[in-house]
């Protein structure tokens, strides 16, 4: 079966591109699939993590635009130049991404059997006018969390597929580092400064604990200017972005998450593997998937900074407690193993595969 995963560009380090890769790595081992990649805009660095040399992978090339009126009108560009390659590729199923995935579904002329991967929640994806358009073409809508396949009523097939970590952690964190960690990309969805503001009222509490950030992103120059602005230089480190992720998560005994929205954060799943406890808001959809409240971590109110600082707190100044919610972390993180979700995935494209033969 052939296999063409359409999306903006792959360069960026962020949570959809390391998964995306990972599946489709793990897809180009199996016997039967053929996998292509394609993206959209013109990048000069490679692809943020490596690729499997059986991936074909094809760039449209296409300058990436600046603001919204040089987005709309590279826009029909982009459909000319999706349908020339989509026809020469063939593919059995396309699988799209993001705004750009929703914006060819509606708009292309390719009339393959089209699938669009939800990984944002569908109440804060960008360019949501294209949704509704989206929902009723896209022969399956595939979703992280049950909660959000809720948005898509209209939808003529909706599934939903968690992701899988492709982690595996055989040591224990230490339960007595006085070590907070951050892992993720500075952007607006994952707020680090709300963070960094809650992190001020902890430190105040907890003078000698840190917290760490390991991730890079848009926002990079305004954590640092807000870093500087809270005093919190020896408090908090910078640490940019990290290829040992496994480290990264040892290196410390709690892992905090302030997200505006998310799909199924894998910071979370990756943090259970590495039973690591958490702290995170509870936004929508993914963490209340992930996490017990209380037993593996603790989920807090959208807008309740008092219960995120004592749920922090409590966790300081309790190294049993961190380490039993590790352990509990652990044993709930087997349900994202990656030979499951790759079995799942692979029958939902085999019970498609009869359609897609009449198609093509």
């Amino acid at each position: 079966m052939k296999l063409l995963y359409v999306i903006e560009h792959i360069s960026t380090a962020g949570g959809l591109e390391r998964i995306l890769i990972d599946k489709m790595n793990a897809l180009a081992c199996e016997q039967g699939y053929n996998i292509h990649l394609l993206t959209v805009w013109h990048e000069d660095s490679p692809p943020a993590f490596p690729l499997h040399q059986n991936i074909k992978h094809t760039c449209l090339g296409i300058k990436t635009p600046q603001g919204h009126w040089q987005m709309l009108c590279a826009m029909p560009r982009v459909i000319r130049a999706f349908n020339r390659i989509v026809r020469h590729i063939a593919p059995d199923i396309t699988i799209h991404f993001r705004a750009i995935g929703a914006m060819l579904i509606s708009f292309s002329s390719w009339k393959g059997y089209s699938i669009f991967e939800a990984h944002l929640a569908r109440s804060h994806s960008n360019h949501r006018w294209l949704y509704p358009l989206m929902e009723r073409k896209a022969d399956a809508i595939i979703c992280l969390t049950h909660a959000d396949a809720q948005n898509y009523p209209h939808a003529r097939r909706i599934e939903v597929i968690p992701n899988f970590t492709t982690l595996s952690v055989a040591h224990k964190p230490d339960y007595s580092s006085h070590t907070c960690i951050f892992l993720g990309r500075l952007c607006p969805e994952k707020n680090p400064l709300r963070l960094l503001r809650l992190w001020y009222r902890i430190h105040q509490l907890h003078p000698d604990w840190q917290l760490h950030i390991h991730g890079t992103g848009p926002l990079e120059h305004e954590v640092e200017n807000e870093i500087l602005q809270l005093g919190l230089t020896e408090s908090v480190r910078m640490l940019g972005h990290t290829s040992d992720v496994q480290q990264a998560y040892l290196s410390g005994s709690i892992l905090l998450l302030t997200s505006n929205a998310e799909g199924l954060p894998m910071v979370l799943i990756e943090a259970q593997e590495a039973a690591l406890p958490v702290v995170s808001i509870d936004c929508p959809y993914g963490p209340s998937d992930i996490i017990q409240n209380g037993k593996n971590g603790y989920l807090i109110p959208f807008t309740d900074d008092e219960a995120f600082i004592s749920a922090v707190d409590n966790l300081i100044n309790s190294p049993a407690l961190r380490e039993q919610m590790g352990h509990n972390a652990k044993l709930q993180s087997s349900k994202y193993n990656k030979a499951t979700i790759i079995r799942r995935w692979k029958d939902f494209f085999s019970s498609n595969e009869n359609t897609t033969r009449r198609r093509i």
